[in-house]
């Protein structure tokens, strides 16, 4: 197995632990209906763009990847701020250990798939 397709499998892996997370707190009712409504669809987009990044070898799914955990850091982060996002505010790290794994893990699957884009492009150049 090549680098990029191994880091294409822990890319996709870190995304359904992401998307596990979300439908966790969604099936705890954690949060308000708009609140779940986002788990939801977090965890349904997870699934979908993990499938992609293993099913297909382009970079389109690890540049999804990418933006959907960069948007799950944003929510969080704003989740914190202010009002809120959604109308539901939350403080600090609760709920734990969710809100530490859940940045933990998309700040890796960020990481991972930046990585896999990175290598994918450089290689494609040098052709």
């Amino acid at each position: 197995m090549g680098t990029t397709r191994a880091l294409r499998l822990t890319g996709a892996a870190l995304l359904l632990v992401g998307g596990a997370i979300h439908l966790e707190l969604n099936l705890d009712a954690y949060g308000n209906d708009a609140i779940l409504r986002a788990f939801a669809l977090n965890a349904a987009a997870s699934a979908l763009v993990a499938a992609y990044i293993v099913l297909r070898d382009d970079r389109l799914g690890p540049v999804l990847g990418v933006a959907l955990s960069v948007g799950s850091v944003v929510a969080f982060a704003l989740s914190r701020r202010g009002d809120g996002i959604l109308d539901f505010r939350e403080v600090g790290w609760n709920p734990a250990p969710e809100a530490v794994l859940t940045v933990v893990v998309e700040v890796a699957a960020i990481v991972v798939l930046g990585a896999t884009v990175a290598i994918e492009r450089g290689r494609r150049t040098a052709r």
